[in-house]
């Protein structure tokens, strides 16, 4: 990694020893933490109970919290969904990022099974933001710096997380960070777009 950004290794899946025993390995290498995925919305990783899967069962994500942060001295992160097929378990998993000492949340604010379809429910990530010690960051239809802003005010989060729109638009970072301190948001130029092809191509 030569960008100087911190990389995160992201882990998936259910065996708590392998999962415990990845995390060592990779904190071997200069990750700047582990971060652990019990969002993913695809039906052929939720129904491997892995990933989104894991939310019908706070008691396994219980375990695997415990033992994942007991691998992980330094950073541990977690990436998740509000439910699986409903909000039935909410707050008893935001008890747990809690009771593990998680450093940071990033929160879709989606069930597994609205997979990218519904509304987000800005609501639940507001009430992860009061409930957990960590920061929490609101992930889910942030399109632009001024819809990371209004969720921001919203929520109360610490940040965004933001996935798909920043392929439509890669500069929404360099936006978001001008719109959060109250400056102009610098519009993409033809020419930007033309650069940026042409060192993709390169």
């Amino acid at each position: 990694n030569t960008t100087g950004r911190p990389v995160f290794a992201q882990l998936i899946g259910e065996d708590i020893v392998h999962l415990a025993r990845t995390a060592a390995e990779l904190l071997r290498h200069p990750v700047a933490g582990i971060d652990l995925n019990l969002g993913c919305p695809a039906p052929k990783v939720y129904k491997k109970n892995v990933g989104g899967g894991h939310l019908r069962d706070p008691a396994k994500v219980d375990e695997i919290l415990g033992a994942l942060r007991h691998a992980s001295p330094g950073l541990f992160t977690v990436k998740m969904r509000i439910g699986f097929d409903g909000t039935g378990h909410f707050d008893r998993l935001l008890d747990l990022v809690n009771k593990h000492d998680v450093d940071l949340l990033s929160l879709h604010g989606r069930t597994v099974k609205e997979m990218y379809r519904s509304d987000v429910h800005y609501d639940f990530i507001a009430r992860a933001a009061a409930r957990v010690k960590c920061p929490v960051l609101a992930n889910g239809n942030i399109t632009s710096a001024t819809t990371a802003v209004r969720v921001l005010s919203e929520t109360g989060a610490a940040g965004v997380m933001i996935g798909r729109h920043a392929i439509r638009n890669p500069w929404i970072f360099r936006q978001c960070r001008e719109a959060f301190a109250q400056k102009p948001v610098t519009p993409v130029t033809l020419g930007d777009v033309h650069e940026y092809i042409a060192r993709l191509y390169d």
